[in-house]
């Protein structure tokens, strides 16, 4: 598994229950995560891009905070954005995150996570260790969680020290400098809607 879509799943949470728990521990959030992760995973074949798609959904909206992280990753033309355009954009961000997933992680070949019970805090922020342990290694995770008025919700993502917020907000520099947060949600979709029609 590389580096690019073990950051990928991290964004695109787990499975097709709806609720998630909003707990007051943050490790049991990302242990949920994770377990949903896999039931969806050991569905893939079945499911197809677009089954995968609908049942990432409603979990990724429950276990982590999507609107703080397209703030994020849109870097600072988010405060001059229009209102309507900053919740298409969150829409866009949400989706694509998923379909990423989705799409790099398709089916079940043996993994499992792990999820270590203590929790450093950092500030006001939750950072939980875990990992994921395929067939070709283990890759070491960290999860940046935030407390929201719904429980603990996720922000980030590490793996072997990388931000995937960083990675995602320099990958889409460009196209927010020319267009704004309008374009970027524009180029999301088009990218996704191709992927989702095959």
């Amino acid at each position: 598994m590389n580096k690019v879509w073990t950051l990928a799943l991290l964004l695109a949470c787990a499975t097709g229950a709806a609720a998630a728990p909003a707990s007051s521990d943050p490790a049991a959030v990302v242990g949920a995560f994770n377990a949903s992760l896999l039931a969806t995973m050991k569905e893939g074949k079945g499911l197809g891009l677009s089954g995968r798609t609908a049942k990432l959904l409603p979990l990724v909206k429950a276990t982590h905070d999507m609107p703080a992280m397209t703030r994020l990753v849109a870097g600072p033309a988010w405060a001059t954005t229009a209102p309507a355009d900053k919740t298409a954009l969150t829409d866009a961000f949400t989706r694509h995150s998923v379909v990423a997933y989705a799409t790099n992680f398709a089916s079940f070949d043996g993994q499992r996570f792990t999820v270590q019970p203590k929790v450093d805090m950092r500030g006001e922020d939750a950072l939980v260790h875990a990992a994921i342990v395929a067939k070709d290694g283990t890759t070491p995770l960290n999860y940046r969680l935030h407390k929201t008025e719904g429980g603990w919700r996720i922000v980030d993502v590490y793996a072997d020290g990388i931000s995937q917020i960083a990675v995602q907000r320099a990958e889409f520099a460009a196209t927010v400098k020319a267009g704004g947060a309008a374009a970027l949600a524009a180029k999301l979709n088009a990218a996704d809607d191709a992927k989702l029609a095959k």
